[in-house]
């Protein structure tokens, strides 16, 4: 009887272990959905120690250790230890989830294993987009499609399926902040690249809105969209937050050409003799750049300005040329740093 009641008591503490820790697991990946990356680790973290090791706890915790720490060291440690138990999971009855796979093509990626990739993304394809409903997938669903669509290399099923995200988002809140927001950076990068600017800046915004603070608009990318808008004050202001060293430089080329858009708005789409700016040959844009010039300089030596002077009618209407062509440029190349300094009026920029 004694045996008996002892059995009882330790299975009774068993159920009582695993219930708690099923609970914690479920606050981890709650916090986790949420992008409360902080909340998250130290749960999934005593999990781990605990001994509680499956590939998506092992996964996320790796995650969120470089998403604290920016250690992609810990991180890749901890996603080698998540890739068997991803792949040996996928391999059971109904195991292979969209969530799953996703993870284990993110960690391939990040190995720089193109081929597993390529595998991996086709088959997420299958699974979310060909095996069942497709008007049942949820917006991280989506998005996790239009990432595997990207890794594929195809553009146009990436963007719908990016898009296709953000319409289940504005149906159904997203759990995790952050997806919601990069769907919509995913868009607004491709309404960039395709120059429609007012639609890049609404999806930025609104990426922003859903996650406010969030690195993941790129402060660059969203400056050259609202100069394309002709929002300057902001492109300013968006221009200056740019810390990417690859792009810092034109950050600040793109910072004091959006000041001189300010000192002379409007500014015009169409150049003095009518032509509309985006339909101007690329080198007759150059060359047009090169007269502004010309005609800016002499106009400032003219007047004698020095910076900080009020500009008179004929220096505002020169500079109001120039800034208009360079942002055309801009606009077209993503940068004016190397065509100002071969022009030649790059200082009429900067200073």
């Amino acid at each position: 009887m004694i045996k008996c009641r002892g059995a009882i008591l330790l299975m009774s503490l068993l159920a009582v272990a695993c219930g708690g820790a099923s609970r914690r697991a479920e606050e981890a990946a709650g916090l986790y959905n949420q992008g409360n990356y902080a909340g998250a680790l130290p749960i999934l973290q005593t999990l781990y120690d605990d001994g509680r090791r499956d590939g998506t706890s092992v996964y996320q915790l790796g995650y969120c250790r470089f998403e604290l720490d920016h250690d992609a060291g810990a991180r890749g440690r901890t996603w080698g230890e998540a890739e068997p138990l991803l792949e040996k999971e996928i391999k059971t009855a109904g195991g292979a989830t969209l969530e799953r796979i996703y993870y284990l093509t993110s960690i391939n990626a990040a190995e720089g294993d193109l081929a597993a990739v390529g595998s991996y993304a086709r088959q997420a394809i299958e699974v979310g987009e060909k095996s069942g409903d497709p008007n049942a997938l949820t917006g991280e669903d989506w998005f996790r499609l239009g990432r595997m669509h990207d890794f594929l290399g195809e553009g146009s099923d990436a963007e719908a399926a990016y898009r296709r995200s953000v319409s289940a988002f504005d149906r159904i809140p997203a759990k995790n902040p952050t997806y919601r927001a990069l769907a919509r950076v995913r868009v607004a990068d491709q309404m960039l690249r395709d120059q429609r600017f007012d639609e890049a800046v609404l999806a930025y915004d609104e990426a922003l809105k859903a996650l406010p603070g969030t690195p993941h608009v790129p402060p660059y990318r969203h400056a050259l969209a609202l100069i394309g808008v002709g929002r300057f004050e902001e492109a300013a202001a968006r221009f200056g937050q740019e810390t990417d060293a690859e792009v810092v430089t034109e950050a600040q080329y793109g910072a004091d050409l959006a000041r001189k858009a300010i000192e002379v708005a409007p500014v015009e789409a169409r150049d003095a003799d009518g032509t509309a700016l985006r339909d101007l040959p690329r080198e007759t844009l150059v060359d047009r750049i090169g007269d502004a010039g010309k005609a800016l300089r002499a106009a400032r030596e003219k007047y004698k300005l020095r910076t900080g002077d009020p500009l008179p009618a004929e220096v505002r209407d020169r500079q109001r040329r120039l800034v208009a062509l360079l942002i055309e440029a801009m606009l077209r190349d993503g940068g004016i740093q190397a065509l100002t300094l071969q022009i030649g009026v790059a200082d009429l920029v900067r200073r």
